[in-house]
């Protein structure tokens, strides 16, 4: 059955996964003027009993996923990845007419964009048990980690940026977090987005602004003197997130030292309604800052405050959560949309988002999931903002007869924008509200040891040859350098803070 075909059913019905089922619901009762689903009032998990099989469990929180705008009651169970596998099978399309020829993971004209999409991916299969993929995730993402398993292949690293590797380090602890398959006698994912890690920390920059991450990497780069929040937040959340999965608190150590610094700089202002800018430069000292609003770094910096809350009790992380998600909650969903629509409000409606802008709202939305899951104080705002998106997903993912998405998902209709990007963006919408019903929680080391930190060498010695992390080792890695002083300011947008 196509998505369009289930977005028609009774006009305008829903599709919902729940717990391995897909309940599709029909007749719609009320919607708002602009078209969009009132989100406010929710069917109690009782009115679905007749539909699903004796042996289902409901968890409690479903009453918070189904909303009475859109239900009366269940009339249909489907397999459980349908919707999921409808917007994936059109991505993976695009993923193999753009890959470079011969080089699995690498797209035309962009290296970090497939690292993304396996991220993507891993949490999709996660969500909902569809399977399909993960010998092509398994095998193309291990490709790319290079000889040294680290993601910094010489083919691409003269011209990477860090946010560029650390996506790549982020699909990998995902892998961890999921318990995703390991390669036999390949280094853990763990290992693997420890080693992004450890290249990024060393490249902490003391030459200007009292440290950062510059978003590229090598003097001779544009950008080597622009600290810009998703490479930073970014960094900042792979750091959460290993010291999380592995219970190393050299990790959050670390991941403290970002924070802390973002601060301090104009990247983040938390007395200005946890206002989050894009970027800073050396050249001011890092005293100005391009204020351009894009949902993935408000996403990134909000998973990484969920999983230091979650790992350490610390309320100043609940304080960061809860403040950077209601400003992510007022940019990101706006009034137009009923605030339960997510828009790239910087450039969907200019028409001027490029293939990177069409894919931050799919992870911000998997971020946001992951912190409802983490932090269940935030489970009321996020529920009905990721609901509302997914049902706008599929009015939009009606596209030709190929089950096209779009990226305006506020509009009835597809907008005829397509590609591998706005896919991924889509599944990555629809993924997140499977996380939710499942309460797809990260793992741990406790709960997935097969994920265990291996030591590597990633310079003369053999890559193949693999220990356990020791001591030594933990303390070693913290031995930062302070480089990269010579460079070119590349200067964006600058624009007027938006408060």
């Amino acid at each position: 059955m196509r998505w369009g075909t289930l977005r028609s059913l009774a006009g305008s019905a829903l599709a919902v996964l729940l717990l391995g089922q897909l309940v599709v619901a029909d007749i719609p009762i009320e919607v708002s003027s602009t078209g969009i689903p009132h989100p406010n009032s929710y069917l109690a998990p009782t009115q679905l009993y007749p539909a699903l099989p004796s042996s289902t469990q409901l968890h409690p929180a479903l009453t918070q996923l189904l909303p009475s705008s859109y239900y009366r009651v269940a009339s249909t169970v489907l397999p459980p990845d349908l919707a999921g596998k409808e917007i994936a099978a059109p991505m993976m399309t695009f993923y193999a007419q753009n890959q470079t020829e011969g080089i699995p993971g690498k797209l035309t004209d962009t290296w970090y964009v497939a690292g993304a999409m396996f991220m993507t991916l891993i949490q999709y299969w996660q969500a909902s048990g569809d399977d399909q993929y993960n010998s092509i995730v398994s095998h193309d993402l291990m490709f790319q980690a290079g000889r040294n398993y680290d993601f910094f292949d010489s083919n691409y690293s003269r011209w990477l940026g860090n946010d560029d590797q650390m996506f790549w380090g982020l699909a990998a602890i995902t892998a961890s977090e999921t318990g995703f398959p390991e390669i036999e006698n390949k280094p853990t994912w763990t290992t693997l987005a420890r080693a992004v890690f450890n290249m990024q920390a060393n490249r902490w920059d003391m030459s200007a602004c009292n440290g950062g991450i510059n978003w590229q990497i090598h003097a001779w780069q544009k950008g080597n003197k622009l600290r810009n929040s998703i490479s930073n937040g970014g960094l900042f959340q792979l750091a959460a997130r290993l010291g999380r999965f592995t219970e190393n608190s050299t990790y959050f150590e670390f991941a403290e030292k970002i924070w802390d610094w973002s601060v301090d700089s104009p990247l983040i202002t938390p007395d200005q309604d946890w206002f989050v800018a894009d970027s800073t430069t050396g050249q001011s000292n890092c005293t100005e800052s391009g204020n351009m609003q894009w949902s993935y770094n408000y996403g990134s910096y909000l998973a990484g405050c969920a999983f230091m809350y979650n790992a350490t009790g610390d309320e100043k992380w609940l304080r960061a959560t809860t403040g950077l998600l209601a400003r992510l909650e007022t940019t990101f969903f706006p009034a137009e949309y009923d605030h339960s629509v997510m828009s790239e409000v910087s450039c969907e409606k200019l028409h001027t988002c490029d293939r990177n802008m069409l894919c931050f709202k799919g992870w911000t939305a998997m971020w946001m999931a992951l912190t409802a899951n983490l932090v269940p104080q935030t489970r009321a705002t996020i529920v009905p903002k990721l609901q509302g998106s997914a049902a706008a997903i599929g009015r939009q993912c009606d596209g030709e007869s190929e089950n096209l998405c779009g990226s305006r998902w506020y509009q009835d209709t597809w907008d005829g924008i397509k590609g591998l990007e706005v896919q991924m963006a889509a599944l990555g919408g629809i993924t997140s509200n499977l996380m939710l019903m499942t309460e797809a929680t990260a793992k741990t080391i406790n709960t997935n040891p097969d994920a265990k930190e291996q030591h590597l060498e990633t310079h003369d010695d053999d890559p193949a040859i693999l220990r356990t992390i020791t001591t030594g080792d933990r303390v070693g890695s913290w031995i930062l350098t302070a480089a990269w002083s010579i460079g070119i300011l590349s200067a964006a947008w600058w624009l007027v803070r938006q408060d």
